[in-house]
């Protein structure tokens, strides 16, 4: 699918055909088409990034680089040929708002290459162009909907006025518009399918919401593990206390009989 850049401009997400197999005998795939899928304003701003990281990256596998010529638009420019880990580590140091997504397309493109597996689905992202078309269509649906209320309800006071009858606003309110059936119930789920449930919505959420989802998903699992703690710990505690006092009124029972027993012998012994 097309994504839009931090440039504002429409970019063609990544495919398989982005990587090379041919150059240095192991997939990599340019560093201008890295920069226009990370969202560059100008996709050549990279080449400064991994200058600056040129000693990491080298370790990371090696730099590949090749001269491309351009008749009569000046000096030669030099690519740089990224493996998979290089472009991961890149990918992390671009700050660009669609960095994780391209982290993670990135890993199934070249994990698809390498394993000869069928083109992945790229993960999907929601970008603010996607958001504010979906509240645009969301007002235009409301006033779509109160103008169809509206015109219902002039109908049916025309009605009465037709029939001679007085308008009553409360009972003309209580006539709207046949409402849709309502929607079944949500397929019960397992504890696994809803996580799974929650994590596609959140990675489809923009960089930003996305962090923050996160936290807060975070923080209710943490709270929900402590409550699990906490009744665990009550169990705990009542049961062994429930068995103690009951060890302990069996034991006084037993001590109130020998000590009724040791007296009885002992008024015996004094009468005789």
């Amino acid at each position: 699918m097309e994504t839009m850049g931090d440039n504002g401009q429409v970019m063609p997400a990544l495919s398989l055909s982005d990587i090379d197999t041919a150059t240095n005998g192991e997939p990599r795939i340019v560093d201008l088409r890295l920069a226009e899928a990370l969202g560059f304003k100008k996709p050549r701003d990279i080449r400064p990034l991994i200058e600056r990281h040129i000693d990491t990256l080298e370790r990371l596998g090696g730099i590949c680089r090749t001269v491309r010529q351009n008749p009569g638009r000046g000096r030669p420019a030099t690519e740089f040929w990224l493996t998979k880990k290089q472009s991961v580590y890149l990918c992390t140091k671009a700050e660009t708002e669609r960095a994780i997504t391209v982290t993670i397309q990135i890993v199934e493109l070249f994990d698809a290459v390498t394993g000869g597996a069928a083109h992945p689905a790229l993960a999907p992202v929601l970008t603010r162009a996607d958001l504010d078309a979906i509240d645009r269509r969301a007002r235009r649906i409301g006033q779509e909907e109160e103008q169809r209320a509206r015109s219902a309800l002039t109908d049916r006071a025309l009605d009465r006025l037709r029939r001679g009858e007085r308008i009553d606003i409360a009972s003309l309110s209580a006539a709207r518009p046949e409402e849709p059936a309502a929607l079944p119930p949500p397929p019960a789920r397992t504890r696994e399918e809803s996580m799974d449930l929650a994590l596609a919505h959140l990675r489809a959420l923009p960089p930003e919401l996305r962090e923050e989802g996160f936290r807060l998903m975070h923080a209710i699992k943490a709270h929900s593990d402590a409550l699990k703690a906490l009744k665990a710990a009550t169990e705990a505690i009542d049961s062994p206390l429930d068995t103690i006092a009951e060890i302990l009124e069996r034991e006084a029972t037993l001590i109130r009989q020998t000590i009724a027993a040791q007296a009885g012998r002992a008024g015996q012994g004094d009468r005789a």
